[in-house]
């Protein structure tokens, strides 16, 4: 009888065994999956993986990335809240949930997250690189170049951190220290397409157009199909007064990334630009349909009533372009706005 039960015993314990050894060989595999770009094997690897254990943190830790990767952040955090109801100190899967929060716009649950993973990883360039870019979401512009400047302290190398640097400087209109940082990225990578792409933005600025293009240019060599980089490029071509590249820039960033205000803003510029007034309200209002903050849009919404003759409309435009602080707006409601 007793070698019986011992014969059941054995039996029990080889099984639970080759059915761990499985779950974690199913998990190797979805990571290898991943280093190689093959989401859908990685999500079958990981769904099959929690199916034998579903409290299995790594599974879910791993599930969660193939989804951020897929361009599901949503979910991605779930998934991640998951790996830490499993494993309540799993530090990898709080930066990961952190970045999958700044993706869906929670800056302040990203700050959150990136608190565990600070306390344990001080000296992580990239952990005080992920701060500083949710501060910046915040515009939270000054504490997010102390958490950029910690993290180039830290990695005096990384391209990406000067260009954020510049990214800060860039959105307090400081353009000098922006184009100083850009160089020193650019300096350390020739390749970094964002560093490119963002000198584009300042050159915009500073109206130097023919400059921005090539510049832009240089970040769609690196990056071709860059919705980001085709819809800055769109709205070069539009100052420059071609008005077909300009178009054909902006319907092909729509279509990878049709959410983006800044590119129905751009339509309804190049519109206005055309003398078509109606289709400029348009595409403007479809943009602060979408996000209503945005200053330069309220303006050249104001700009294309008033040439519309909708000189009532567009007032209402231009003051709140002006409560943002916007010149142009403000400029704009002193001129018609007074009477």
């Amino acid at each position: 009888m007793k070698n019986y039960i011992l014969f059941i015993f054995l039996l029990v314990f080889v099984a639970c065994s080759t059915k761990e050894q499985r779950q974690e060989s199913l998990i190797e595999k979805g990571y290898q999956s991943l280093d190689k770009g093959q989401t859908k094997q990685a999500f079958n690897y990981f769904e099959s993986a929690i199916d034998i254990n579903s409290e299995n943190a790594s599974a879910w830790n791993g599930l969660g990335v193939t989804h951020y990767q897929d361009g599901y952040p949503y979910e991605a955090v779930q998934a991640f809240g998951k790996a830490l109801q499993y494993k309540p100190d799993y530090t990898r899967a709080y930066y990961n949930r952190s970045n999958a929060f700044y993706q869906t716009g929670e800056y302040y649950r990203a700050l959150d997250d990136l608190e565990p993973v600070l306390k344990a990883y001080q000296d992580s360039a990239f952990a005080h690189l992920a701060k500083g870019l949710a501060l910046v979401g915040l515009e939270n512009y000054k504490e997010a170049e102390k958490s950029f400047l910690i993290g180039l302290e830290l990695d005096a190398s990384n391209s990406e951190i000067q260009t954020n640097l510049a990214a800060v400087a860039y959105y307090q209109k400081e353009y000098e220290t922006a184009i100083k940082y850009l160089d020193e990225a650019l300096e350390l990578n020739p390749k970094e397409a964002n560093a490119w792409n963002l000198l584009a933005l300042v050159q915009s600025e500073r109206k130097n157009f023919e400059k921005a293009l090539k510049s832009v240019n240089e970040a769609i060599a690196i990056q071709a199909g860059q919705p980001y980089f085709l819809n800055n490029r769109g709205y070069i071509y539009t100052f420059l007064g071609q008005y077909d590249q300009a178009y054909a820039d902006l319907r092909k960033s729509i279509v990878t990334d049709e959410k983006n205000p800044f590119v129905y803003r751009n339509l309804g510029i190049l519109a206005l630009k055309k003398e078509d007034y109606t289709e400029a309200v348009r595409q403007l209002e479809n943009a602060l349909s979408k996000r209503n903050d945005l200053p330069s849009t309220h303006f050249y919404l104001g700009e294309a009533l008033r040439l519309n003759n909708q000189m009532k409309e567009a007032c209402v435009a231009y003051q709140k372009s002006a409560q943002f602080k916007d010149l142009e707006g403000m400029e704009a409601y002193k001129k018609y706005c007074n009477d």
